[in-house]
């Protein structure tokens, strides 16, 4: 009885839902949204949209998906991609993927949906943005808020310490003193230099507080002559070393060394020196070559400045399968935690599952990225640079070359056109595999292999080629290459290519795309970095002052300072990140304004002294009723300890490190890169490795050179304080300066109070002077029978002075 009804059934629905029987009309809600819910949504839903396909969504179901096909192709059941992989026997095809194949009923009703037309009623057709996520704050324009009103206006000094305080008395909170002036000058000297102010600088100070013009028009001035000084370039040239991940070597498994790399270090300094606008700053390092120059001068430092692209890290070891796909994923990584705030790599495989960036948006910007040359540092069966940029005028360059330009672009077509077949045959090879036996999986193998033997050979003679070129200065810059819109990587595979995306912006961002000229004759790249600086953009102005207001107090307006979507934190005072932004834009956005309005701020002045009360409520400081303690930066204790042994050198760094020629690389995986170049200059302008780090830089939380350094950890740990015991480098600059010391006066109380003065900045009290004086007396008991007793004692002082919570901390 069972299988008679079963049969019934069976006809029943084959008569019902036959494309070609008389059957009645499929009605979508239900017939249709029954079985995209049951079985499409989890994965082809509103939260989650794998290939690009919302199932929830009548303009994703018809448009083309990911893949570059059509769900549902009105009227054509043929054409349907549903249809085709939910009638497929192939597992890797078939849909859905988990809960096992629909029935022969679920399918003719999809059959007949389709073949009638396809109806979907208006009333469902939905938005195909995420929930939520236009809303989100950091999508909204940036509004032009004015300062609050605040219940005590006698205690702000600026506009910014409204919205401060008008936060804090809504939470009730008191707020601290205001710090002393010798802590200022401390904190804004280290804050802008990354050095301490010198024992006659502090007096100066003090002596311009006590004149009529008080604290504020001292500070003030104190600021305007900080942000003059060089050091304040190599200062917060290092920060933004820190977002943009700068290294001097690749990346690659051979870490190879990149000597020209020191030049883009150098245009950073300058251009903060230089206080270049922050708009022109980014345009240069996006599309600095694309920049009209009136001289050879300026176009070098137009192209020199590109290296922000080239510093995207390399991979791998084989020239002929090179993942240019992973260092285009990094540069758009990076450009997008560095400049919007926001992590696009993560729509590199799929629609982002937070944010609405989609994979198509991603490979909008991937084609811009994919139409730009890279330059190639060199890998370990490629032992050579190639695709460098000359910083000479075109005529000499070309004039260098051409007793070696026939070789070059033969062997050059020869590689290329081998990695061509390679890449060819590699994408036709994983096709066919799934289909394949293994005896013809082997064989397909075997044939890969022979041509990818050939191509390496071709490199091989390509590298020993170009080491015979007379050298001319270079720079590791990017250019334009062939403009070409870039396919989606199913699932982030270039084996796998989708439907071809038009170089665009992010939708949520505006969606810009480039005009049928510029896409036929350019990368995009300029037209990129308008899109980024345009005002109608929310995010670039937002996210570079809420980074200035980190470094000066320890955590940002918006604590995740790479992180504006949705999985990032809000802002604990919005209003005043918009107010930040308008007048940073209003400023020309000059970085060295933002951090006047910042440090000229009653805020910024207030003391670090905790409050009882105020720490049971805040005790994060959201409020800012104090001034948050931060430990100093790795690179800072260095230059301080070379600057109180009177051995640093202030000089920059404009020559390249000594690394040994082309024509001697032979760096492997195993014996990669290791070379170093230590010398008493700052820290900015210190080989940086990617792959091989200082143990100095890991035990200081030191920035890591493979991914964007949001914010320095400051961690407390051991090793450190057996840094301050027992390194030789630390012990070196304590002798150096105690020889000063006992030169420099006869009187003990006076070298102890010099020695107290330069360390920490500060008279020492009498109580301190006297142990200081007992601790000298002891240690020359200890160290009598010594050479140099007396410089041994004092050595011993300053390694005490040098422990101290006081110097490692700034208040």
């Amino acid at each position: 009885m069972k299988r008679i009804c079963a049969i019934f059934v069976g006809c029943l629905s084959s008569i019902l839902t036959s494309p070609t029987g008389a059957a009645e009309p499929v009605d979508y809600r239900r017939d249709i949204q029954p079985i995209w819910q049951q079985h499409c949504a989890k994965c082809h839903g509103a939260e989650e949209q794998n290939g690009g396909i919302n199932f929830d969504d009548r303009a994703s179901i018809f448009a083309e998906a990911d893949s570059g096909k059509r769900p549902v192709v009105a009227g054509n059941v043929v054409a349907s991609e549903v249809i085709k992989r939910v009638t497929s026997i192939d597992e890797n095809l078939r849909m859905p993927p988990e809960v096992g194949p629909l029935s022969e009923l679920q399918i003719n009703t999809l059959k007949n949906w389709i073949s009638q037309g396809a109806a979907w009623p208006q009333a469902d057709v939905s938005n195909t943005q995420k929930a939520g996520t236009s809303s989100h704050w950091s999508f909204q324009p940036i509004a032009d808020p004015q300062p609050p009103d605040v219940q005590d206006a006698s205690w702000t000094s600026s506009p910014l310490d409204h919205f401060v305080q008008a936060k804090r008395e809504s939470a009730g909170l008191e707020v601290g003193q205001d710090a002393e002036p010798v802590v200022l000058i401390r904190r804004a000297t280290y804050g802008l230099t990354g050095l301490p102010p010198t024992p006659e600088e502090v007096e100066q100070f003090l002596e311009a507080v006590e004149s009529p013009r008080g604290l504020e028009g001292a500070f003030s001035d104190l600021v305007d002559e900080l942000l003059a000084r060089p050091s304040y370039g190599e200062r917060w040239g290092r920060h933004w070393m820190d977002w943009v991940r700068y290294a001097d070597t690749a990346g690659d498994n051979s870490d190879f060394p990149i000597p020209q790399a020191y030049l883009y270090r150098n245009y950073i300094i300058d251009a903060f020196n230089g206080d270049v606008p922050y708009d022109r700053f980014l345009t240069e390092q996006i599309a600095g070559d694309l920049l009209p120059a009136e001289s050879q001068e300026q176009r070098n430092r137009q192209t020199i400045a590109t290296g922000y692209l080239a510093m995207a890290r390399r991979f791998g070891s084989l020239v002929e399968r090179y993942p240019w796909h992973l260092t285009i994923e990094d540069t758009i990584d990076n450009l997008g935690r560095t400049m919007l705030g926001l992590t696009l790599s993560c729509a590199r495989c799929h629609d982002h599952k937070f944010d609405p960036i989609t994979t198509r948006d991603y490979y909008g910007l991937y084609g811009i990225f994919a139409s730009t040359r890279y330059p190639f540092p060199g890998i370990e069966l490629f032992q050579s640079q190639r695709d460098f940029v000359p910083l000479i005028p075109a005529e000499p360059a070309v004039a260098a070359m051409r007793p070696y330009q026939a070789e070059s672009d033969r062997l050059t077509a020869e590689l290329d056109m081998l990695l061509t077949a390679c890449r060819q045959r590699a994408m036709e090879d994983a096709a066919r595999e799934s289909h394949a036996s293994l005896d013809e999986q082997r064989k397909m193998q075997d044939e890969l292999d022979a041509m990818l033997i050939k191509a390496r050979r071709a490199g091989e003679k390509l590298a020993d080629h170009l080491k015979k070129i007379p050298p001319i200065p270079t720079a590791y810059a990017v250019q334009d290459a062939e403009p070409q819109d870039a396919c989606i990587q199913i699932k982030g595979e270039p084996a796998r290519p989708g439907a071809v995306v038009p170089r665009t912006f992010p939708k949520i961002l505006g969606g810009q795309t480039l005009n049928e000229a510029d896409a036929n004759s350019s990368s995009g790249r300029l037209e990129l970095a308008s899109w980024i600086i345009s005002p109608k953009n929310p995010l670039t102005a937002r996210v570079i002052v809420n980074r200035v207001w980190q470094r000066h107090f320890g955590v940002g307006i918006v604590p995740s300072t790479s992180d504006f979507g949705l999985r990032g934190q809000v802002p604990t005072h919005p209003e005043l990140l918009d107010w930040l932004a308008t007048e940073f834009v209003r400023s020309g956005w000059s970085i060295k304004q933002l951090n006047r309005i910042i440090m000229n701020s009653r805020t910024y002045r207030l003391s670090s002294e905790d409050i009882k009360e105020n720490l049971a409520h805040d005790p994060r400081n959201r409020y800012y009723w104090k001034f948050n303690r931060q430990r100093l930066d790795a690179e800072s204790i260095r230059d301080t300890l070379l600057m109180i042994s009177g051995t640093l050198d202030v000089t920059p760094l404009t020559e390249p490190y000594p690394i040994p020629p082309h024509s001697q690389w032979k760096y492997t995986q195993h014996h990669p890169f290791k070379d170093d170049y230590p010398s008493q200059k700052r820290s900015v302008y210190l080989m940086t490795k990617r792959l091989t780090a200082r143990p100095y830089l890991q035990t200081f939380d030191g920035p890591d050179p493979n991914v964007c350094t949001s914010d320095r950890n400051q961690s407390v740990t051991p090793l450190q304080a057996l840094y301050f015991f027992n390194d030789e480098f630390l012990h070196e600059q304590a002798g150096r300066f105690a020889a000063a010391l006992d030169e420099s006066a006869d009187d003990d109380r006076i070298r102890a109070k010099k020695a107290f003065r330069t360390i920490l900045c500060r008279e020492p009290s009498t109580k301190e002077s006297d142990f200081m004086l007992k601790h000298i007396a002891a240690a020359r008991e200890q160290f009598e029978a010594e050479t140099l007793a007396n410089q041994q004692a004092w050595s011993s002082l300053v390694r005490t002075l040098l422990r101290l919570n006081e110097f490692v901390y700034v208040d």
